[in-house]
């Protein structure tokens, strides 16, 4: 069985793979988990404690670092699970924002557009059109997403910029910008393919 990051068989682009194309793997059940241990504050007891897995590491995803870059050669990369779960996600769009659209996906699958979004804790969207032309991502909840899919399809550029300055730029042409959340870390993934209307875009990343 292929992993999340296995190309698509029979794919029609090699920029975009199954990545972000194909459902992710569930999160295991219930009965799977390993039972809840008891706090400790015993130094020995906690240095036996497994540390978080580098998913990033993982699949050979780089890490955005000072600064990021996007395009056909390089159409991943991974943030640290910090820039994943603190602040914001904001997506700039430098040209025309008219027809934007965005897609979501949650892990317990419900699936919806910028029309219809849900609500987090504080009553805030999760995904939201920005004063700026673009988008926020809230990133409060980001564990309960499982992607979000950004449609640009008249941007000249696209620019991803993180709470702590962090910015990542996308070359041009991209018409989508795809964010997939896999244990606790967000990847971004680039997409050059040219899609005529919204609905290209729900038929190849299987919404």
């Amino acid at each position: 069985m292929s992993h999340p990051l296995s190309p698509a068989p029979g794919g029609r682009s090699t920029v975009v793979d199954g990545f972000l194309r194909r459902r992710p793997p569930r999160r295991p059940v219930a009965a799977n988990v390993p039972a809840a241990t008891k706090l400790s504050l015993n130094p020995a007891a906690a240095a036996h404690e497994p540390a978080p897995r580098d998913a990033a590491a993982s699949y050979g995803v780089p890490r955005v670092q000072a600064a990021g870059h996007l395009d056909a050669a390089h159409p991943m990369l991974a943030l640290t699970r910090l820039q994943s779960a603190v602040g914001s996600l904001q997506v700039v769009v430098d040209g025309d924002a008219a027809g934007c659209d965005v897609l979501w996906e949650l892990d317990d699958n419900r699936q919806g557009s910028l029309d219809r979004v849900p609500l987090d804790a504080g009553r805030r969207p999760l995904v939201s059109p920005d004063k700026t032309p673009g988008f926020v991502l809230g990133l409060r909840h980001a564990q309960a997403l499982r992607r979000v899919v950004f449609w640009f399809p008249g941007a000249t550029t696209v620019s991803v910029v993180l709470l702590d300055g962090t910015v990542v730029r996308c070359d041009h042409p991209m018409s989508v910008l795809a964010v997939y959340q896999l244990e606790g870390e967000l990847f971004l993934r680039y997409d050059a393919d040219d899609y005529a209307d919204v609905s290209e875009v729900r038929a190849a990343y299987g919404f």
